[in-house]
């Protein structure tokens, strides 16, 4: 018998959004698909993938500020529709009116957006957002654990530079950026629980530490069944956006968790598994 092959999902690559809410979208589809984009279950429209399978759009009109989950999905010419395993969630801040005084007006600095690709099964990524991987910099993005329980870490990098991480000073191995500044690393060196330290060295050509960043991270035990009423215990691949969602049914609501555990979250792009959160009562 023939076996037909298993469908391409569609997936992102890039989201960059303006502080205006302006968006470009691009990502992988099968070639000639026509690749279907939405926002929080509303379609922005279509594009067709070209023959490598590569696509972008330009939606009309801008993101509204606010949380947003875009997600995609694909038709090829014999009827099949895949949806893609992996959304991104996007953070678009609230933009501030001009403040007029006597003269001239002024207005504050907008905020960046933040846009963070979550797949249910390995570390999310940030698209962009704070210590990005567009920028550069050298930086530590997510914390998480594999189905066994391996302790896997994500961050960014100059495009295409090694990486070398040590755990409490002590080598855990290294990784190469990818073209795009990004990085994977699952650590084969026993982690036990409690507080732990990561370095990150990015490493020159000539072999010298070029940059160096650090970062504490915990590593807890607890079973969520034993956290009391108002709490969460953070999971492998969770974020505040799909915290949200549970505790009141709209990820919007994430600005509230992070409020209210801003002693925790230095960040609210980047939560560990294993922090214990409250969670305000639903207004």
């Amino acid at each position: 018998p023939v076996v037909a092959p298993k469908a391409i999902a569609p997936s992102f690559d890039v989201v960059r959004v303006s502080p205006s809410g302006d968006v470009v979208i691009a990502g992988r589809a099968a070639p000639g698909a026509e690749v279907s984009i939405s926002a929080n279950g509303q379609k922005l429209g279509t594009v067709i993938a070209d023959a490598g399978g590569q696509f972008v759009f330009l939606p009309s009109a801008p993101l509204s500020p606010g949380g947003q989950e875009l997600s995609l999905s694909q038709r090829e010419s014999n009827g099949t529709i895949t949806a893609a395993t992996a959304p991104v969630v996007v953070a678009l801040p609230e933009r501030k009116p001009a403040i007029v005084g006597a003269s001239p007006i002024s207005a504050p600095a907008p905020q960046a957006a933040i846009a963070v690709l979550t797949p249910a099964d390995a570390a999310p990524v940030v698209l962009q957002g704070p210590g990005a991987a567009a920028t550069g910099k050298l930086g530590l993005q997510s914390v998480d654990y594999d189905q066994n329980g391996a302790i896997r870490f994500s961050g960014n990098a100059a495009p295409g530079t090694l990486v070398r991480l040590y755990v409490d000073d002590v080598l855990a191995g290294e990784v190469r950026a990818d073209a795009q500044g990004r990085w994977t690393f699952v650590s084969a060196l026993p982690i036990p629980v409690g507080d732990h330290r990561l370095r990150m060295d990015q490493i020159q050509t000539s072999g010298q530490v070029g940059d160096r960043a650090e970062m504490p991270f915990t590593r807890v035990s607890i079973n969520p069944a034993d956290v009391a009423e108002g709490r969460v215990v953070v999971q492998p691949s969770e974020n505040l956006w799909r915290i949200a969602r549970h505790a009141y049914g709209s990820g919007i609501r994430y600005t509230e968790i992070y409020n209210a555990n801003r002693a925790q979250i230095r960040d609210p792009n980047l939560i560990f598994p294993g922090q214990v959160f409250s969670i305000p009562r639903s207004k």
